[in-house]
């Protein structure tokens, strides 16, 4: 097996229900995986980061904002703690103030992924195990949801200052997330991929791997101190340094250099974007001249988040950047970065993203100099590394790692040996995280787990505790009419559930016996038929019809319309989990044979929550046809639909490739004539290699259409 590390995460993942710790060298491919795993899973997920912008570049939302936890220090104890600013288990509990929408996303959670795992301290993964476990009703480690984290603890390391570990250390023995809590009683596993693509270089590979354990060889720093130079030339090269002080100093130094007047640039923010979130500059000060880095990939390849360019022309709709690696100039414009929160489908109860806010604005930055933090997850062919003052543990090693080769390093100050600083506790754990011959067993004995806890998640009554609370906080935080009443409904519900919920735990262990004494499969199906039919009976009139009965007494009142939503809430996940006992199926054998006795009659206005009209696939595509057709302009069509130049190009493209427009409308007869020489039977190559083989000025866009075009009639 080629990569048997990453099979075996990718596996875990996907088909099982213990939670994963996703660690690796830098540039063995830990975030493709992830997007990999992303793209694979059936489960309900959510990605979460600890910082806004790590949270942006993951396509999340930060750890705070998802679970409402507020910035001061969690002390993981229901006792009273005097000193200020630390939160314990029981004001958390009463200050996190959770929406019915948050409350429905955590309790449809299936599986959560933290990014950037290695900055997220011990008290605050045990505060998210805190409130899953609250909110869910549910007393297992994360309240039953699965895990993924990502890092590695060799990079960036959690911040905490004195102050805050003086109270913590009372509770935790390091303040790395491994030390937690909850992650200890988890069970994850824990897997580091090997395999290095970043780098080739068996001599660099090598002296990487000891400078982030922390090894200390003469050899090395005289090998890369051979890289050092007393006058090192900053042009068309990228500067790590370790403070943002010299790193804006570098950047102000050399554009004052330049010839030529300052060009700001204001990006367009719009709803909700904190300014901690932002992926560039808001405003972005630039000269023709200045080097700037990409910081977004380009959706066909163009550039990338890292990739260096030189401005060599400023427009009012688009920039001209050299690309310094390639040697050739594109265009440049706008792109959008979006704010998303997690919502869950009424209907479906799938976890979707939707848009909050938006930040638009050209995807680069001043790069002359970057700091070490600001280049984590980078690569460059060619970089110059200021170090002289290294104060953090792994800040060598993410900067020399940042870089394919040796040869590509240039040092502004030598390297010491004090400069190789890792934390001993972070080196102890990774001693521990090898995969044992044994783990295959384990993979296929944690997917028969996840197969048998499917099915008995199904008896479980813990997510209807869930929607029952969240019914009762309702009831609690708003004038509702008759509250005392309403308040006596969800006690009866509460009891009902108890008790039932209890029952699913006996239900499991006398399953388990079965099991155990080696009972056919004929009876153990013939157990799970009688269990259906008892709590499908009991969920209807224990549970059911009460609630259906106060429904129809109170939506006649007055004023209570956002009550009836939330109790249609509770009683659709009541007849939901009624269908789904009906539907439960043993290796693709229906369990229950009979005639299904409860079906739902809807009581309440179906249309209690008018769900936002999803765009018409295409929609967008035909709005600016139809303004192309009106006789506007690309410039004139992207400022009337508030979007980037680029966008609109890319629209004429889709249109051409659908026979909506026609090339024409787009070039002139002399342009077209041209490009189409220039391709000949090019169409395979990618358009970047085309770009630069011209010996003329092209745009991306025209290369696109040209290519559009041409494949039609290839």
């Amino acid at each position: 097996m080629e990569n048997r590390e990453r099979y075996i995460a990718e596996q875990f993942i996907l088909h099982t229900s213990r939670s994963v710790f996703l660690t690796g060298k830098a540039g063995t491919g830990k975030t493709t995986l992830l997007k990999e795993v992303i793209k694979k899973s059936t489960k309900r997920t959510a990605v979460v980061a600890p910082t806004g912008v790590a949270a942006v570049n993951a396509k999340g939302v930060t750890i705070h904002s998802f679970f409402q936890l507020p910035t001061t220090t969690f002390a993981p104890t229901h006792d009273f703690v005097t000193i200020e600013n630390i939160t314990n288990r029981r004001v958390l509990a009463q200050k996190q103030k959770l929406r019915q929408e948050k409350r429905q996303v955590l309790i449809e959670l299936q599986l959560l992924v933290i990014d950037e795992i290695s900055m997220v301290r011990a008290d605050l993964l045990d505060a998210i195990d805190f409130t899953l476990r609250r909110i869910r009703k549910n007393p297992l480690p994360f309240g039953g949801v699965q895990l993924l984290v990502i890092g590695d603890l060799f990079q960036l390391a959690p911040i905490i200052k004195p102050h805050e570990w003086n109270v913590l250390k009372e509770y935790y023995s390091s303040p790395f997330f491994f030390d937690s809590i909850a992650w200890n009683e988890c069970g994850a596993i824990q897997i580091e991929l090997q395999k290095v693509y970043r780098q080739a270089d068996e001599v660099f590979i090598n002296v990487l791997n000891r400078i982030r354990n922390g090894v200390s060889h003469g050899s090395d720093v005289e090998l890369l101190n051979q890289r050092y130079q007393e006058s090192v030339k900053t042009d068309e090269v990228i500067t790590l340094t370790t403070h943002n002080r010299k790193a804006d100093a570098i950047n102000e130094k050399e554009l004052n250099r330049l010839d030529g007047k300052l060009v700001k640039l204001k990006a367009k923010v719009t709803g909700k974007f904190y300014e901690s979130a932002y992926p560039t500059k808001a405003e972005l000060v630039l000269k023709k001249g200045a080097q700037v880095m990409f910081v977004k990939n380009h959706s066909d390849g163009l550039y990338y988040n890292g990739k260096l360019g030189t401005i060599e022309s400023i427009d009012d709709d688009k920039i001209k950047v050299h690309l310094i690696e390639d040697d050739f100039a594109i265009d440049v414009v706008e792109e959008q970065w979006k704010n998303t929160k997690y919502t869950v489908d009424a209907e479906t109860k799938h976890i979707e993203q939707e848009d909050v806010g938006t930040f638009q604005q050209y995807p680069f930055r001043l790069a002359w100099a970057i700091t070490v933090h600001k280049s984590q997850g980078l690569t460059f062919e060619d970089v110059i590394l200021d170090l002289e003052n290294t104060f953090a543990p792994g800040q060598l090693y993410v900067a020399l790692s940042r870089c394919r080769s040796l040869d590509g390093i240039k040092l502004s100050s030598k390297i010491k040996s004090q400069n190789i600083i890792v934390d001993q506790r972070v080196s102890a754990f990774y001693s521990s995280l090898r995969l044992d011959d044994q783990v295959q067993e384990e993979l296929a004995q944690a997917k028969d787990q996840y197969a048998r806890q499917l099915l008995l998640s199904s008896f479980s009554m813990k997510k209807l505790l869930a929607y029952a609370e969240a019914w009762e906080s309702f009831m609690l935080d708003f004038d509702i009419p008759s509250q005392a009443d309403a308040l006596l409904q969800a006690k009866q519900a509460f009891g009902v559930l108890d008790r039932l919920d209890a029952t699913a735990e006996k239900f499991k262990i006398q399953l388990q016996d079965l099991e155990r004494d080696g009972q056919g499969t004929s009876v153990i199906r013939q157990r799970y038929a009688k269990a259906i039919d008892y709590f499908t009976n009991e969920l209807y009139h224990k549970l059911i019809l009460g609630l259906e009965k106060h429904a129809s007494i109170w939506k006649k009142r007055s004023g209570s319309k956002k009550y009836m939503h939330v109790t249609q809430d509770l009683i659709d996940e009541c007849w939901r989990q009624v269908q789904q006992l009906y539907a439960l199926e043993m290796k693709g054998v229906a369990l229950y044979q009979g005639q299904e006795q409860y079906k739902q009659v809807i009581l309440f206005d179906p249309d209690r929550k008018k769900k936002k009209a999803k765009r018409v696939v295409g929609e967008t595509y035909i709005i600016t046809h139809k303004l192309m057709e009106e006789g506007l302009s690309i410039g004139e069509i992207a400022k009337e639909r508030k979007l980037s130049i680029g966008t609109i190009e890319g629209h004429m493209g889709k249109l051409l490739k659908d026979d909506k427009i026609k090339i024409t409308s787009l070039l002139p007869d002399a342009r077209i004539k041209k490009l189409k020489d220039a391709f000949g039977d090019r169409l395979d190559e990618p358009s970047n290699e085309i770009m630069q083989s011209l010996d003329f000025d092209v745009s991306y866009s025209e290369i696109r259409w040209i290519k559009n075009w041409l494949a039609k009639d290839a």
